[in-house]
Parts: structure tokens; sequence; C-alpha cells
């Protein structure tokens, strides 16, 4: 899951909106796509920028009435009898069109990069050589970047998603039947919450699983807030009466926190046989190995004798690879385990050209303000040397750099999480 920070539509509106996305009966782009229009998007939203950029297509939303349940289902038809099979490069390439916003192209990146990355894992290829058969489709590609354009209007502060359902049984793909689910879905998911699901059939495909990775900030019950609006966007298959209706609800809401919240593990493990010196080591491969952060705490055990205190904050994902290096490295017998919430803010890295070098900023925001543009301090560092500069006369030219590329990229200390100003 992103650590997102997702603005409101309109400053008039007063508290930001969040949205909840409940994929728990399952989730595909074009699911999606007609969820964010039954809850109130434009379609000319989505329309007119990808007539600019995509071949000739025809987006249609379809409203139907399942089981008592009014939604839309997204349609979309084509010239490409035979598509293409498309590789990374080239869906890239159509990004460049200047319709679409800075934010919607490197969100749309994201997406292609880790369906891309995924192919790869699974094929055992490059990246670059990977040829997309179902998602380089043009209708695959209208359900990624009009779902992208679709929240662009919104401009949430927060996307919270549900747990993800795998599914059972086999899905015929380009290169014949595969197990549900896909080896394709199984990488996108990688530190995902999943569940099986009951269902013999797909439920999460590649690119509804790409999209939510990409956008959701973390999975749990909807937050709090005042409810707004509600959408329903149905899969093209009606499910049978004793299935779960096969659709994505789509919940807005007014009131969400201006910063981001997700669960990090805590791992504790008391040590006293291990020096000083190796125990650096063990902190410093701990981090290497993924965790967040690992730090020593010295402590008194039993018999008055000193020790330390290993703590690891890790990513769910991580814990058992973590755990047996944990084990491996110190030879401790236990380790202790908890979960914990946290409240982050969102975070991005960026490289910009400043005083001649290449120089890697940290940016963070509250909510809609720009609150902290740090460089690196391996930067800073690197550069003060090389102009024999003092530190502080190297970070006023950095500061005056990172306000230049801010104003050129269009966003400002008022950001949303498409770059773009209030």
């Amino acid at each position: 899951m992103q650590n997102n920070d997702l603005s409101p539509n309109s400053a008039s509106q007063g508290s930001p909106e969040g949205l909840f996305i409940d994929a728990s009966r399952g989730v595909a782009g074009d699911m999606l796509l007609a969820a964010l229009v039954n809850s109130g998007v434009s379609e000319d939203v989505i329309r007119e920028p990808l007539a600019e950029i995509l071949p000739p297509h025809r987006i249609e939303f379809v409203t139907e009435n399942r089981r008592g349940i009014v939604g839309l289902g997204a349609r979309v038809t084509t010239l490409e009898n035979s598509p293409p099979h498309r590789t990374l490069p080239d869906l890239l390439k159509a990004l460049e069109h200047p319709i679409l916003s800075e934010g919607v192209r490197q969100k749309a990146e994201e997406v292609y990069r880790r369906l891309a990355k995924a192919e790869a894992a699974v094929h055992g290829i490059p990246e670059e050589k990977v040829h997309f058969h179902e998602v380089g489709a043009i209708d695959a590609q209208v359900d990624i970047l009009g779902v992208l354009l679709a929240i662009e209007s919104i401009s949430p502060r927060q996307i919270i998603c549900s747990s993800l359902p795998l599914g059972q049984g086999q899905v015929r793909a380009a290169h014949g039947l595969i197990p549900v689910p896909a080896p394709a879905v199984v990488e996108l998911l990688r530190g995902a919450k999943v569940h099986a699901g009951s269902i013999g059939r797909e439920l999460t495909t590649p690119t509804g699983a790409a999209l939510l990775m990409s956008l959701a900030s973390e999975q749990r019950e909807a937050p709090e807030g005042t409810l707004l609006n509600q959408g329903w966007g149905f899969g093209q298959r009606v499910a049978p009466e004793d299935d779960p209706v096969n659709g994505v609800r789509l919940l807005r809401l007014q009131g969400a926190s201006p910063t981001l919240g997700d669960e990090v593990l805590r791992m504790e493990t008391v040590i006293d046989h291990i020096s000083g010196e190796d125990l650096g080591g063990i902190v410093d491969r701990c981090l290497e190995a993924g965790a967040l952060e690992a730090f020593l705490t010295p402590i008194q055990m039993k018999k008055s004798r000193p020790g330390h205190q290993l703590t690891v904050l890790a990513r769910p994902g991580d814990e058992s690879t973590l755990c047996a290096a944990l084990h491996r490295w110190t030879g401790t017998l236990g380790i202790r385990i908890d979960s914990l919430r946290r409240s982050v803010l969102k975070r991005e890295s960026v490289s910009i050209e400043a005083c001649g070098e290449t120089v890697r900023f940290k940016l963070a925001w509250y909510g809609h303000d720009l609150i902290s543009s740090r460089p690196e301090q391996q930067d800073v560092s690197r550069l003060a040397e090389s102009r024999n500069w003092s530190v502080d006369h190297t970070r006023q030219q950095l500061a005056s750099a990172i306000d230049a590329y801010l104003a050129k990229s269009g966003q400002s200390r008022k950001s949303t999480f498409f770059g773009e100003s209030q």
C-alpha cells in the first residue's frame, strides 16, 4: 500500500474528502472506473482526455440493477480486433501527451511499472521486455487512466481500501489456463491484506490490484467521517444468486484526517551475549534487510546484568524474513512481536538539478500544506565540499532551488496529491 496524501477537490468544501473502496467481493479496473462515475464524477473528466491520448474507442456507462442495487458498468469498445502486444515503453509513450497533468502521468507510470515488475518476476525476463496482453489492450488503458483522471477530479486526501479476495480455480489468459490467483496478482499483492474468498473464479485482476496498490494508503474498515455519497461499479460477469454481487462499492466521506495511517510491526528481543561492536553490525543488517527502523536500548536484566533490547520496526509483509534473520544473526531464543498503528505524513523523494549538480530532496505534506522540503544530508555535504561553501550557505542555495522546482512543476505550499495548486 502506498502512503498517499489526497486533497479535496475544492477549497470551498471545507473538510477534505476521503475515499473508502470496498473491494471485499473483488476488484477490476472497469469496476473501479464505474464506481467513481456512479459516485458523482463527471464522465467528461474521463472521455475528453482519453479521446486525445488513445486510439479510437467508445466508453459507455450502463445503469444496472443487481439484486436491488443500482450501479454502473463500464463498457469499452475499440477498433482493435487483435490488439498488439504492447511493451512498457509503448505504454509510457502514451503518457507523454500534454493533456495529462504531471501527477496523473507519474501515477500511471507507477501502475504500469508495477504490472511490468510483476510480469517480469513471473516470467523471468527484464521489465522492458514484458509484452502486455490484456493490460496492453485499449480497454485496460482506459480503465487505468480513467480511474486516475476521475480521482484527480476529486483529489481526495486519503484512499483506504478493504482486504482483497484472492479467489480460486483457474482463469484463461494469453498463455492458456493459469491458477487463481494468477501469479502476477500474487506478485502485485505482496504486503497487502488478503483473504481467500470462497468463490471459484478470479476475484482480483492484475489491473485492479495494481491500481489499489498504487493508490490506497492503507487497508482497514471505513474511516470515520461524514458520508457524502456512494458509488457501485459492477463487473461484466453477473454472479449466481448464491455468490456475492460482482461489484465494488466506493464511499466518499468528508472529514478525513490530514495525516495518513498505516500498520507496522514492532519486533523486540533482549540480548546479553553479543558485544556492542557486533550489535551495531546487526542493526545495520536489519536495515539492509528491509526494516523501517532498528535501534538498541541499554537495559538491566536479571541478576543486574547489563544487556540491550533490540527493537525492529517493519512492514507486516516482512515479518517472516526479519524474524528468521534475527534468529540466525543473534541466536536469540524468542522475539516479541506486536502490531502498531502510526500517523505519518505523505512523503515523496525527488531529484532536481541544483547548483549544477543533482540533489535529492524529501518532501512532506500535512493535508494541503507542504511543510518540509529537506535536501539529503549526504548531498548537502557533497555540494558544500565541491563548491567550498559553508553548510549554511549551501542550504540557502538549495532552498531557492527547491522553490523554483515547485513553482515550475505547478506545485505550491498548498499542494494536492496530483501536484495541482488549490
